[in-house]
């Protein structure tokens, strides 16, 4: 009998215990980005694979794909039967599961995980106080609020070509571009256009910005944003 030894992995609502060179379901899963606030894991799983048992931490998927799967959540056993569709964006808490490709297409998605506990409460006064650069009220025709909660908030952003967005304020966190587009970006104060070609899926760390953007390119923007409280 060959004794491993055991590698115990920590993150806030997770934990992993994995033996030393045998990470489960490495061929599956990839981290894409980590940093001290959250830990970006790309799944892509083919059609009729199965993940073995495995630990999330709480956050955010998105995917990236139209697909089909089953997952056995542990320790009830409970069996959940999923379709999901390009583009959707759902709040998941802490699990350890197992999971199934069930349909005919590739299972692709971006877990980002968040490795702090919610924020403390603000006070009254503080939580009542608009700002008026939220990219919410300055860009209401084209950033939206998918949902929010104690821990996050989350912007589907969709610009036509050529449209500008006027000045505006994004808090930190994970941007998430759902097609290929480039941007004239303005960063405030002082800023000089920087222009960018974003491409589909390629997740990256944002940190607090002031900044007016146009989409100087044939095709339409589509991003996610994940904002951490």
């Amino acid at each position: 009998m060959i004794n491993r030894p055991i590698l115990m992995c920590v993150l806030p609502g997770a934990v992993w215990l994995c033996a030393a060179q045998v990470q489960p379901n490495a061929g599956l899963q990839k981290v894409v980005l980590e940093n001290d606030f959250v830990r970006v894991v790309e799944l892509r799983i083919p059609a009729g694979v199965s993940e073995a048992r495995h630990s999330h931490g709480r956050g955010v998927t998105i995917a990236l794909s139209d697909y089909n799967n089953e997952m056995t959540d542990y320790p009830a056993g409970t069996v959940t039967r999923r379709h999901t569709r390009f583009g959707e964006v759902r709040w998941a808490e802490p699990v350890t599961h197992e999971a199934r490709n069930t349909g005919t297409t590739e299972q692709h998605v971006l877990r980002v995980e968040l490795k702090h506990e919610a924020p403390g409460e603000l006070s009254g006064a503080a939580k009542a106080k608009p700002d008026a650069l939220d990219s919410l009220i300055v860009c209401k025709d084209t950033q939206k609020l998918i949902f929010e909660n104690q821990f996050v908030r989350v912007i589907e952003e969709r610009v036509p070509p050529g449209v500008a967005q006027a000045k505006h304020r994004h808090a930190h966190g994970v941007l998430i571009p759902l097609a290929d587009s480039d941007i004239e970006a303005v960063d405030d104060p002082g800023g000089q256009p920087t222009r960018r070609h974003l491409q589909l899926g390629d997740a990256g760390w944002r940190e607090p910005v002031v900044h007016a953007v146009r989409n100087v390119g044939t095709t339409a923007l589509l991003n996610i944003r994940i904002e951490l409280k």
